[in-house]
Formats: structure tokens, sequence, C-alpha cells
């Protein structure tokens, strides 16, 4: 007889189908999270400082409107909104009243970062992308979750969707 060392079987499924429909599963996700809304930050200008990242920036702008008295410390029952995560973007929706207040591209979310608040509540920060003449201005839109686990799973969302769309193969 033959010998079968060298035989390979073809499932008729190749790596690249695979990843495929990895990616497809990941472009059809939607997911919504119970979260509190605290509250924006109006153009933002984000320096080049060498010494700090932007997501040290970003929070230290938090900060200084929370210690401003822009943005709230502390949420209430009637900050709860619905955080939906989607290949469309985010959509932010009143838990109480189901009405539509924010909705933000994909393509709008320069970034996402997860931090502890200087209370120890886990937040998280959406940085929205204005391009304007010669500068670069953001919105800071600033949610927080009622665990740092569930922070950390919307922030994992939005990027796997973001690589997902911008996935060349």
């Amino acid at each position: 007889m033959f010998p079968r060392k060298n035989l390979k079987l073809n499932t008729g499924i190749n790596e690249n189908t695979m990843k495929l429909k990895e990616k497809e599963n990941i472009l059809m996700h939607k997911k919504t999270f119970d979260v509190f809304y605290l509250g924006n930050i109006e153009k933002i200008a984000m320096g080049n400082s060498q010494k700090r990242d932007t997501e040290a920036q970003l929070i230290d702008r938090i900060e200084e409107a929370q210690i401003a008295g822009d943005i709230p410390i502390t949420v209430g029952e009637k900050d709860q909104v619905f955080f939906t995560v989607s290949r469309h973007g985010i959509q932010v929706q009143n838990k109480r009243t189901k009405e539509i207040l924010q909705r933000h591209p994909l393509h709008t979310i320069a970034e996402v970062v997860q931090y502890e608040d200087g209370f120890g509540g886990p937040n998280i920060a959406l940085k929205i992308g204005q391009l304007q003449v010669n500068k670069e201005v953001f919105q800071c839109y600033v949610f927080q979750c009622n665990t740092e686990e569930l922070a950390n799973d919307v922030c994992q969302l939005v990027r796997r969707l973001f690589d997902a769309i911008t996935d060349k193969s």
C-alpha cells in the first residue's frame, strides 16, 4: 500500500475564510451596556506634549473639568443611559425615556480611554475628532460604569469593531 504520512485532508475552509467569518461576526456584533453619562467637554485642543501621551492629557482635561464643576463627580439614577456599540458607531439613549441623546459614527471616534477617577469610579472617555484649520479639536464625552470589567468590555468592543473595519485583508 501507499504511505499516508503526506496525505492532507481538504476541508474546504482555509485560513482566509476563517478570518473573514471572524471579521463578519465582529461586524455583526451589537451590544448595549448600562452606564451613566457624566457629561462632555467641548472643543478640546490637545497639545503636542512630548512628555505625556494623549490618554494622560485627556484624563487631565476631564479631571480639570470635574474640579471646575463642569462635569459631575458622582452620578445618580437620572444619569443612566444605554450605551450601544455596533459597526455603525455608538448610540447613547436615555434609559428612562428611551430618547436618543447622542450618535457617534465609528469613523469619528478618535480615542476610547478607560480610566479610574480619583474617587474609584471606572470611567470611559470617548474622544470625538473634528478637523479644523491647522489644528485638531476634539469633544470628549465621559461615562461611568458600575465595574472596571464593564468599562473594559466597552472599550474592547469598540477597538475590535474598529480593527475589523480597518483590516485590509
